[in-house]
């Protein structure tokens, strides 16, 4: 609900408010809340979460962000705390107890005893194009598939395994053909260039990869020859912020391709580009000084024919933000879409849905490994946000998943129009297993038939990429498990079942069928 705020350059500045305290704010609990947790993000309306747990999880969490402190159920100024933000020249929002307690009684009285439920039926149907083969792990404990991808052109999958910071490579068939390590967990690749059998491009490495601000993260070149194989060369940045994603592009058009790069961190993170200089080391250019950029696109949203880059933000400051290309390496920033900070915002991607020619916005959330982990949340799920041409977003189309991760829109029964493949890594396993992975057909008018695969639950699914990796003229599907076995509370339980697949290939039959 709160979060402590950091002065950032101008251009932070001119996309987000920072964090300013009235010098009276009015003494009513939602007006308070509507300007303190307004300040630092997107206000959070007290239905977003039942009674009980905004009181016993997130306001004795958000307490020492603000300046304060339970003792015995009771809340009091931290001093110390206070103090040694001062110090450190940290500028944050401080709330006296008295307004703390009157936003607190906003929250009990305003916000529902239990949560609701999703507004659409069970997931019962398996009518997918789909059948599905399972990877088997290489490996001991428990899968931890960090990155899938499919290369179209080689017919080949590749899957990084956190569990000894393996780079597989698997044939059509799901043949392993090469296992490479890089001393790291391989979170993200970017490809650049594929030529005479012979890739190359650079890897991710997230460091640590559960929540911290460490700067233990790194990019790295790579070869790789026909058979398959990774070849790993030069580090190109190290002792980065937690970073899940590298975007190469030629951000300043001078001919040289540069590095995006998305440095998720927990509550430090960075947004920031790296400008190549050849056989110098890169130079680095902040975009934003926040924690939780997730994905980024770079495509030139203007028409200007400059590189614009566009971003999903995920922790406090969820939302989607433009990076409008200036020129010679500037850019301007604006808000696109703004979601609560509860949301667990966790993918997006272009699509065309109405054929317009202008590409709407295909966008999840359900990161569900926060202080409110176990809570089903309705609103978890898959939107479209329909463009008017003038890059202005409106949500049209709205389907619940609890926990979603990931969606992708393809044309994949091969009629014309764009279906949905989404995957749940926080479904609700007691009562809606199902919902796992979800195949959503387009029937036309923003309607869409939900059905399964019968091993819906026979991951953890956290990892999901797309294409034709048979060559057989329809789209494929790869979904990665992550096995990591969290506690989350009574509402949602984990499976029973051994979980000893790195990923299912979901290889579509629809092309086949029509011959």
């Amino acid at each position: 609900m709160f979060r402590q705020c950091y002065l950032t350059n101008l251009l932070l500045l001119t996309l987000l408010v920072s964090c300013k305290q009235a010098s009276k704010p009015v003494a009513n609990g939602k007006d308070l809340a509507e300007h303190y947790c307004g300040t630092c993000h997107r206000y959070p309306e007290p239905s977003l979460l039942d009674s009980g747990n905004w009181m016993s999880r997130v306001f004795p969490a958000m307490a020492p962000k603000v300046g304060l402190k339970y003792f015995f159920g009771d809340v009091f100024q931290d001093v110390e705390t206070v103090a040694r933000n001062i110090n450190a020249g940290i500028t944050s929002v401080t709330i006296s107890p008295e307004d703390w307690k009157l936003i607190q009684a906003f929250y009990r009285k305003n916000s529902p005893a239990l949560m609701p439920s999703q507004s659409r039926p069970p997931i019962q149907s398996f009518e997918t194009p789909f059948v599905v083969k399972p990877a088997p792990f290489h490996g001991n404990g428990f899968p931890i598939t960090t990155y899938l991808h499919i290369d179209e052109q080689r017919q080949r999958i590749y899957a990084a395994e956190g569990y000894d910071s393996a780079l597989l490579t698997f044939d059509k068939n799901l043949h392993l053909l090469s296992s490479n390590h890089e001393h790291g967990i391989i979170v993200d690749v970017a490809w650049d260039s594929q030529k005479n059998g012979q890739s190359a491009g650079w890897v991710v490495n997230i460091g640590n990869m559960h929540p911290n601000d460490q700067h233990s993260g790194s990019i790295r070149a790579f070869n790789s020859p026909p058979n398959g194989s990774f070849q790993f060369g030069n580090i190109v940045a190290e002792n980065l912020p937690r970073p899940v994603q590298v975007v190469s592009a030629d951000l300043d058009q001078d001919g040289l391709k540069d590095w995006l790069v998305c440095g998720f961190g927990d509550h430090q993170g960075e947004l920031f580009w790296l400008k190549n200089r050849g056989t110098e080391k890169p130079e680095k250019k902040l975009l934003l000084s926040l924690p939780g950029a997730i994905r980024a696109i770079v495509r030139d949203a203007n028409g200007d024919g400059r590189p614009d880059i566009w971003v999903l933000m995920a922790q406090a400051e969820e939302g989607i933000y433009l990076f409008l290309n200036q020129g010679g390496g500037e850019f301007l920033g604006k808000e696109l879409l703004r979601f609560p900070p509860i949301y667990g915002s966790s993918y997006f991607e272009f699509a065309d849905f109405n054929n317009d020619g202008h590409p709407d916005i295909l966008y999840t959330c359900g990161d569900n490994a926060d202080f409110t982990t176990g809570v089903l949340k309705p609103y978890h799920g898959v939107y479209i946000f329909m463009n008017d041409g003038k890059n202005q977003f409106t949500q049209k189309w709205f389907f619940p998943i609890h926990g979603c991760y990931k969606a992708m829109a393809r044309d994949f029964d091969g009629d014309g129009d764009l279906d949905i493949a989404a995957i749940s890594y926080f479904p609700d396993t007691e009562h809606q297993p199902q919902e796992g992975f979800v195949y959503l057909q387009n029937e036309g008018n923003l309607q869409f038939k939900a059905s399964t695969i019968p091993q819906y639950h026979a991951g953890k699914w956290l990892t999901m990429d797309a294409g034709d990796v048979d060559g057989d003229g329809d789209i494929d599907l790869v979904i990665g498990c992550l096995a990591v076995n969290n506690s989350r509370g009574n509402a949602v339980k984990e499976t029973d079942q051994k979980l000893d697949i790195s990923f299912l290939l979901l290889e579509n039959k629809t092309a086949r069928k029509k011959k």
